[in-house]
């Protein structure tokens, strides 16, 4: 029966039963007696990190809203505010020289680091996942700042900064959108003489501005651009101190703009740099703050950090090669056509 069942079997040729031994004297399972696997790691896909404009445009009208705040609050604060009353005193205001130039300085500082910004963020590859975040901690200050200022009105630090009086009646709905319109033309900035109303001092807003612009710079360049990110902080120094210098702000506005901004800044990034935390689970207290959906939900899509990458803006790109082009055919126009005997 046994001898009988063997010769069912295929019989394998000779070639075929040395190649099998070979292969089976060098194989893992004959060294060790275990198989070993061997993961071969497959092709690596380059990140995807979606545009998703219509949400960029839902963070613009969310900044839009909340700068609507911040002005609306400003046009009622001018009218709370103590206008006879002397400054408070201040440590470090007390005892700096007073220049009413250099709040000039200060608002052209903020124009020089807020269009370096600008032009950081433009020619970023991710410029759309960059404006969303930009947009939400922009709002996210501006409503604090609409909240701070109102509750608590302060006697301006500058008795020779030029206000507009106060009305004599409560003011009406009709006279706050004529002062929202008035202090949005000149973009918050005393330097264009549009911003004449007076009470927003807690928190500052330059001091906001510069910091953010600096914080933006050096988060979204490449460290090798080491030059820029000094450069930019020289400047938001720079601001600062100039606006002391003209007594544009009391000192506790200062430094309540850069815990508010700087922590601001630190809470947003860490949420979007850990995965973890954009997870909702009892050990998370990122949740609790109201802001934390809108976070997640600009970034349900980003799920690997953005690489600084840049590039030239395709409405640039067809400029350039229409001008270059324009160009060319004024320099073929005006050849001297003997070249062409």
């Amino acid at each position: 029966m046994g001898d009988e069942f063997f010769q069912r079997q295929p019989l394998l040729t000779s070639d075929v039963t040395e190649e099998a031994l070979s292969l089976e004297e060098y194989s893992p399972r004959s060294r060790n007696g275990n198989a070993v696997k061997i993961d071969i790691p497959g092709v690596d896909r380059e990140p995807n990190f979606p545009r998703e404009r219509w949400k960029t445009f839902c963070a613009f009208i969310f900044v839009i809203l909340a700068f609507l705040c911040t002005t609306t609050s400003l046009s009622i604060t001018h009218e709370l505010r103590p206008a006879n009353s002397p400054p408070l005193p201040d440590l470090v205001l007390d005892n700096l020289p007073y220049y009413s130039f250099a709040l000039d300085v200060s608002e052209i500082l903020i124009m020089v680091i807020t269009t370096i910004c600008s032009v950081v963020v433009i020619c970023h590859k991710h410029r759309w996942i960059l404006i969303r975040r930009i947009c939400l901690i922009v709002g996210l200050l501006y409503i604090y700042r609409a909240l701070t200022m109102i509750v608590t009105a302060l006697p301006s630090a500058d008795t020779k900064y030029k206000c507009d009086p106060q009305l004599n009646h409560t003011i009406t709905a009709g006279e706050v959108v004529r002062r929202v319109v008035k202090i949005m033309s000149g973009f918050g900035l005393s330097i264009n003489g549009q911003h004449v109303y007076c009470g927003d001092f807690i928190f500052s807003g330059h001091t906001m501005i510069l910091i953010l612009c600096y914080l933006i710079i050096s988060e979204y360049t490449p460290k090798s651009l080491w030059y820029i990110h000094w450069s930019s902080f020289l400047i938001g120094l720079s601001g600062v101190i100039t606006l002391m210098l003209a007594r544009g702000h009391y000192s506790v506005d200062v430094i309540l703009a850069y815990f508010v901004t700087t922590r601001l800044w630190f809470m947003q990034h860490s949420v979007i740099m850990n995965i973890q935390l954009q997870q909702r689970h009892p050990s998370n207290h990122f949740t609790r703050i109201w802001w934390w959906r809108i976070l997640v939900w600009f970034e349900k899509n980003v799920r690997h950090p953005v690489p600084n990458q840049f590039e030239i803006p395709r409405p640039w790109r067809v400029f350039y090669a229409s001008a270059r082009n324009a160009a060319t055919s004024a320099t073929r126009a005006r050849r001297d056509p003997s070249r062409d005997i």
